[in-house]
């Protein structure tokens, strides 16, 4: 169904749904009124469940909606798939697998290439071919020993009250910044408003009092980056606060640098770290003691499932000319069979149905590991996630989809 919103609250069956998707997150029990508002922010998307007659609350649900992913040189629609829970009195009845297949066979007759989630459990998806394609770590600063190489501050660094002024400059650099990450998504006005706000779903709409939005503008007042906080320990405790980084995106080496300055060099500050990093963040090589930077191990973040793979392969551009041959294993039966990729024109490659011997032959979770550009074929060949047909083709496969940065996602959802 999709949610009907008056007056910012949804309907009946709206609400009934968002009341089990709470409970199969161990949610606490709200209020009619407020599952309304919360109701509300899931206005234009896709709501799914699982029901029993009488009972108007769902057994299962799943949430879904279109988002342009950027792939590298490009952009591709996605399904982007969250909300799956199943209540606890109807657990292993594959009430979630029946939700997520038909929404993935809806996805294809609507002709979108690609689906994606995130979760903790992401593994539990790979039998419904979906590949890890970015990762993401924690990075901690300890702003005491934090010195920048290059002398600065440059351009201006503006802390914004107003929510409807923060979103609209942060949109506008997300929308650049973006493109230049494979992964990347964008965002939906709830994911915008919880974001700057801190006034989620998850937290009943109340807003987080400690957030605050810097954007950062060059020497001609453009703004080119942004970074949300927020205060998660306070200095009276220990002498020093911590600050946690909620989300950082910046257009330029300038903007990152400096929103990174403004973070280090604030006052009763002496640390700060954020928990959705790319795994390829610059910051320690902007100070003098890369010691400053501590890094936690990665975690998967985008789970990608390529629903039709010409439309995917040639939504991308690729670094070299080349021609190889493709034979890709989709149990579910959305995208398998066997294609040539031609790269020779590097505007418009192209990708043809072909009877050939197969370069390479791959499941179709193992091609959405490495069409972003993020996992390495010829790892996946060593680990018999891949096979080679002629010698070299994985390196091959690894020159063709090499990105022009790592992927990355930092939009939970």
């Amino acid at each position: 169904m999709t949610p009907r919103v008056t007056e910012g609250s949804a309907d009946a069956g709206t609400v009934a749904w968002t009341r089990a998707m709470q409970a199969a997150f161990l949610g606490p029990r709200l209020d009619p009124e407020l599952l309304a508002r919360m109701g509300a922010t899931f206005e234009g998307q896709r709501l799914r469940g699982a029901y029993a007659d009488p009972d108007p609350s769902p057994a299962a649900t799943l949430r879904s909606w279109d988002a342009e992913l950027t792939v590298p040189g490009g952009a591709v629609t996605a399904d982007a798939i969250t909300g799956i829970g199943v209540r606890s009195t109807h657990r292993r009845r594959g009430l979630a697998r029946r939700l997520l297949a038909e929404d993935l066979a809806a996805a294809v007759r609507a002709g979108t290439p690609a689906a994606a989630l995130t979760s903790t459990q992401g593994s539990l998806y790979e039998r419904f071919g979906f590949g890890l394609a970015t990762r993401t770590r924690t990075i901690t600063v300890d702003t005491r020993a934090a010195r920048f190489r290059d002398p600065g501050p440059r351009g201006t660094v503006e802390l914004v009250d107003r929510p409807d002024t923060a979103r609209a400059l942060a949109s506008s650099v997300h929308d650049r910044a973006r493109r230049r990450h494979p992964g990347a998504l964008a965002r939906t006005p709830g994911q915008w408003d919880a974001l700057l706000t801190g006034a989620a779903p998850n937290t009943g709409l109340e807003p987080d009092r400690h957030r605050q939005v810097a954007v950062w503008r060059d020497d001609d007042g453009a703004p080119a980056g942004y970074v949300v906080h927020r205060v998660e320990q306070g200095w009276y405790e220990t002498g020093a606060a911590t600050l946690g980084v909620v989300d950082l995106q910046a257009t330029t080496p300038a903007a990152y640098t400096e929103l990174w300055r403004h973070l280090c060099g604030q006052d009763l500050v002496g640390t700060v770290t954020w928990s959705h990093a790319s795994v390829d963040e610059p910051l320690p090589w902007l100070l003098a003691d890369h010691r400053a930077v501590r890094v936690e191990g990665e975690r998967a973040m985008l789970w990608l499932r390529v629903l039709d793979a010409p439309a995917v392969l040639v939504a991308r551009r690729y670094p070299i000319e080349d021609g190889i041959v493709l034979d890709v294993a989709d149990e579910a039966g959305f995208t398998a069979g066997r294609w040539r990729l031609d790269t020779h024109d590097r505007l418009a490659p192209a990708v043809e149905p072909t009877r050939a011997a197969a370069d390479v032959t791959l499941p179709v979770s193992s091609l959405a590991s490495v069409v972003l550009g993020g996992v390495d074929p010829r790892v996946l060949a060593r680990a018999g996630r891949l096979e080679e047909g002629s010698p070299g083709a994985a390196g091959r496969l690894a020159r063709l989809f090499a990105a022009p940065s790592v992927p990355w996602n930092g939009t939970p959802f």
